[in-house]
């Protein structure tokens, strides 16, 4: 399973999400790897931090996305996380393409909701890969405003929204700090929640994207 983390402003999350995720599926049994493509090599550096050695992460350029999968996948990875850069088009149009599918984390700002246009157009380009925006940073007790959210945002975008929302929690910086992750420091705090069930909507899709290639496969075999 290959996911994207793409975005077009910095301070959406893309990082934080890539290692959340990829810390979950380490915590499933995964081998998880994260692809930082971000010459900022945030996700490098909390690797540095890292006490546990559960998730790999290789720095590459975005031009070696495609050799740096295949050799991720000949060491045996199953869930690689390709953290991108902020403000750069060709990269995020690169993540997408590699990936089976794609993240894309907004803060409910306008200054964030205003790149939505531009970011849907790159995803058709480049390949118009099953796509979620996640609703990042929200109050954490804004449960009715979230939903609300969600509707107008999936009507104004023409965007599938993650049914699955993260608040502003001060643990999600806080842990990352230390090289690790909420669901690692505190398995039972709201984050933490938030994170496993972000994880577990991604397994979800991307099943559902497999059993559907692997149907499409079957019917051209029967046209042949």
């Amino acid at each position: 399973m290959i996911i994207g983390v793409i975005g077009q402003k910095g301070g959406g999350g893309k990082t934080t999400v890539s290692l959340c995720l990829a810390a979950a599926a380490a915590q499933n049994r995964k081998a998880a790897v994260i692809l930082d493509i971000d010459q900022q090599a945030n996700a490098a550096k909390w690797r540095d931090r890292r006490k546990v050695e559960n998730v790999a992460v290789v720095g590459t350029l975005q031009s070696r996305i495609k050799q740096t999968l295949e050799t991720a996948r000949q060491h045996g990875a199953d869930f690689v996380v390709i953290d991108s850069p902020g403000h750069n088009d060709t990269a995020a149009m690169e993540t997408v393409r590699a990936a089976d599918l794609v993240i894309l984390p907004v803060e409910p700002q306008m200054f964030h909701f205003d790149t939505l246009p531009a970011m849907r157009d790159l995803i058709r380009m480049a390949g118009d890969k099953p796509t979620w925006l996640l609703i990042n940073k929200l109050h954490p007790a804004a449960s009715v405003q979230a939903e609300k959210l969600k509707k107008m945002m999936a009507d104004a975008y023409d965007l599938p929204v993650s049914p699955v929302h993260w608040s502003r929690l001060d643990i999600y910086a806080t842990s990352t700090d230390i090289g690790s992750t909420p669901s690692e420091e505190e398995p039972d705090c709201k984050a933490s929640e938030e994170v496993r069930s972000l994880y577990k909507f991604i397994c979800q899709q991307f099943n559902k994207v497999r059993n559907q290639h692997v149907k499409d496969a079957r019917v051209a075999e029967s046209v042949e």
